[in-house]
């Protein structure tokens, strides 16, 4: 190698610029910290509070749109002659509460046979495993078939998952925001010097 041949950046040089400012940061562990660290850890930050924000969310709004808290019956009528097995227990209407009772009625009405038991269940463990209930002369199977259970979580995710992402953000938007500080900063030194 001759003298002529020196690879190594010359101290009193300027970085590579253009006309914004220079291109990249003006030493290597810069350069590697703000290019490759700074927007991984971003994105592995956005990663992590997405599905943080929207549970926590959600445990905020389900029950005040009635996504959650009823669960669903149905009512399928049992013909004539079908004898069903003996464990399968027998209500008569009159033991159900008035919030089953419309329930059971609105499931009688509906093309799918199913409605939501909006209000108190007194006998939700046996449609739990399903019961037979004598309502008007007629027989129905009626089994609640989605409990449509709260999810249970702590309130607190989504705050933090909204900072998270918000980090995440200010991560992955760190290699162009201190290129143009950096920009900036070379033109008000070259101002100065003017």
């Amino acid at each position: 190698m001759g003298a002529g041949d020196d690879s190594s950046p010359d101290a009193t040089k300027p970085p590579a610029t253009d006309e914004t400012g220079p291109i990249e940061p003006t030493t290597s562990s810069e350069s590697l910290m703000l290019t490759y660290a700074a927007p991984f850890l971003g994105v592995l930050l956005i990663a992590a509070g997405l599905p943080l924000a929207i549970a926590g969310g959600y445990v905020v709004i389900q029950d005040g749109i009635g996504l959650c808290g009823n669960p669903t019956i149905t009512a399928d009528p049992v013909t004539e002659g079908e004898t069903p097995p003996e464990t399968v227990e027998t209500l008569p209407a009159a033991e159900l509460s008035s919030a089953e009772r419309a329930a059971l009625e609105e499931a009688i009405d509906s093309p799918l046979q199913e409605a939501k038991v909006d209000g108190e269940q007194a006998n939700r463990g046996a449609l739990l495993e399903g019961a037979i209930v004598e309502y008007e002369g007629d027989r129905y199977y009626v089994q609640i078939t989605s409990q449509n259970s709260c999810l249970e979580v702590a309130p607190l995710l989504f705050p933090i998952g909204a900072i998270a992402i918000l980090m995440g953000v200010i991560g992955v938007l760190t290699p162009p925001i201190y290129r143009k500080m950096a920009g900036f900063e070379e033109r008000m030194r070259r101002d100065r010097t003017d």
